[in-house]
């Protein structure tokens, strides 16, 4: 089938040559792919299941992308500039995002000085920012659901590497007043020893996405995203989806070249 294969075969191989392994002994290699066959979570994906497996096209925009935010002034440049230089106390909080309580102090902002290595707070704050902005323009933007950056390390735990338990509560219609079953999107931020990546599940027309700034793929993440989906869908409005006609949509995005820029942020 060329470049087509089963994602259910796909997600019983031992090893993936694509992406990157180890990235704390190098920024160059294979990423090995943890054997989950066993896991009881993989039901509800059969044989016939294809993915695409094509690489990503090389970084082209095809949209101007300038309107989706305003310029800083050169005000608000200098005050940014001001922030990341200084050397005032560490825990200094300056930032405090009321509806999600995250804290970014002088500490935590330095991450984004040039050859920074990103935190939970900062991504989880403009994950934040994203949603809100989405809310506020429901007519220009997609309606999504933005994970923070525990939820992988929570639902990926447990004997079996999968606990839909331990993140079931964590979308209850009263805790987000929608259903993810209802989003266009739902993004979901991946920590790989070092590095950051981030996973895109497509409500609507039924994809996946796996966007690693090193070329990389983890089958792995798509596997328990694909059971988690199937539980979820099952557990809150007691439907049971088929993933055989889901498949994974290449995207151009920019490949990093060094070893600490990270994270391929969404933004439209």
């Amino acid at each position: 089938m060329g470049g087509m294969v089963s994602l259910s075969r796909l997600l019983k191989k031992k090893t993936e040559n694509g992406g990157l392994r180890g990235y704390k002994r190098s920024v160059e290699g294979p990423r090995e792919v943890g054997d989950l066959s066993a896991n009881a979570a993989w039901r509800g994906i059969d044989d016939e299941g294809d993915i695409t497996m094509e690489e990503a096209p090389s970084y082209k925009p095809e949209e101007d992308l300038h309107g989706l935010f305003t310029p800083l002034t050169n005000e608000e440049e200098s005050e940014v500039n001001s922030l990341l230089c200084d050397s005032g106390h560490s825990k200094d909080i300056l930032v405090l995002h009321e509806p999600s309580n995250i804290e970014i102090t002088r500490e935590k902002l330095g991450c984004l000085r040039p050859r920074g290595w990103l935190n939970d707070e900062v991504i989880n704050l403009y994950l934040e920012l994203l949603k809100e902005r989405a809310e506020r323009e429901p007519r220009r933007f997609l309606k999504c659901h933005f994970f923070n950056t525990f939820f992988f390390k929570k639902l990926a735990c447990g004997k079996t590497g999968y606990d839909y338990q331990s993140v079931r509560r964590w979308t209850s219609l009263n805790k987000l007043g929608y259903g993810l079953w209802e989003c266009d999107k739902i993004f979901v931020p991946i920590h790989r020893d070092l590095h950051w990546c981030l996973a895109v599940i497509n409500m609507k027309e039924k994809t996946y996405q796996f966007l690693d700034s090193l070329g990389g793929m983890d089958l792995d993440v798509l596997g328990i995203l694909a059971t988690y989906i199937i539980d979820e869908l099952k557990d809150k409005i007691n439907i049971e989806i088929d993933f055989s006609s889901w498949r994974r949509a290449p995207d151009p995005f920019p490949l990093q070249h060094n070893g600490y820029t990270s994270f391929p942020l969404p933004i439209g």
